[in-house]
């Protein structure tokens, strides 16, 4: 599940104890091109994607009265999909919900991990859920 709130940027939710040894692992690969591929990957998701909450916590607390009141205005977000993050995070607390830019790292694998036959297995391996 991500929200696009701008081109190349998303929020996306990702569980917290998730890293790149459980990614790699899950995600199959042993040696060679594959494991090389899936690091990139993992370091386009991860290194660059901000904490959401650290951010509204170290940032923008005095500015916005609530956190869903900053998702809603700072990311530009229907109030529909705040509602959504803010049911979906408050039943998922082993989640964090991360501002992902799919440029950060000057690779883009949005076509390859958006794409319909492996969407949903990249969405087990950042939830931690296989």
């Amino acid at each position: 599940m991500r929200y696009c709130y701008d081109m190349y940027s998303y929020l996306i939710f990702v569980h917290k104890d998730l890293t790149e040894e459980y990614f790699l692992q899950k995600a199959g690969v042993v040696d060679g091109y594959a494991k090389e591929l899936f690091m990139r990957i993992y370091k386009s998701l991860m290194a660059e994607s901000e904490d959401v909450s650290h951010l509204y916590e170290t940032f923008y607390k005095t500015e916005y009265s609530s956190f869903p009141e900053f998702i809603e205005k700072y990311y530009y977000l229907d109030k529909k999909y705040v509602d959504e993050i803010m049911v979906y995070l408050g039943n998922n607390p082993q989640l964090k919900l991360y501002d992902y830019n799919s440029l950060s790292v000057g690779e883009n694998f949005d076509d390859f991990i958006c794409s319909e036959t492996v969407y949903e297995r990249f969405q087990q391996l950042l939830l931690m859920e296989k």
